[in-house]
């Protein structure tokens, strides 16, 4: 006996490659928190580096973990209720009475209101599919874009 269950929730995320964007935000900033902005000049007349230093430019090193928090929590969950859209500093519940439709512009999708629009991050023209599904029939169905395949080359004799 099977059981035939609703559509559950789907969840629209960044890739989990882009917290390398946190890695090398990390390292770019790892020379800038942990010197003086002076440099000096030795006995001899030579260049020295600056001195390891522990002051106010460490601070600097809250921007990698700005960038992950801000990649952690951007999402979209769209269920049978409605689209949540979750931002770094919090996060709107759009129920499916409220939303005429969904507009794409460009590379991103909108979440058309009555009062205006949200743009929904993290969805894509291409999981406009998954969308519907998780809509619940709020939304019409459409069907998953088919994959574009690079033209073969043939082969010579």
């Amino acid at each position: 006996m099977a059981s035939e269950s609703g559509p559950t929730e789907r969840v629209f995320r960044l890739p989990a490659s882009t917290y390398l964007v946190v890695l090398f935000v990390f390292f770019g900033t790892m020379p800038l928190a942990f010197t003086s902005s002076g440099f000096s000049f030795n006995a001899k007349g030579g260049e020295e580096g600056a001195p390891l230093v522990v002051g106010w430019h460490t601070l600097l090193l809250a921007i990698p973990v700005l960038v992950a928090v801000f990649i952690r929590r951007t999402a979209t969950f769209v269920d049978a209720a409605g689209i949540r859209v979750r931002a770094v500093l919090g996060s709107r519940r759009l129920p499916w009475s409220e939303i005429r439709g969904l507009a794409v512009t460009g590379r991103s999708i909108y979440a058309v209101l009555a009062d205006g629009s949200v743009r929904l991050p993290c969805v894509r023209q291409s999981d406009l599919g998954a969308v519907s599904r998780a809509s619940d029939g709020r939304l019409p169905l459409i069907a998953d874009p088919r994959p574009k395949y690079a033209p073969q080359r043939r082969r010579r004799r």
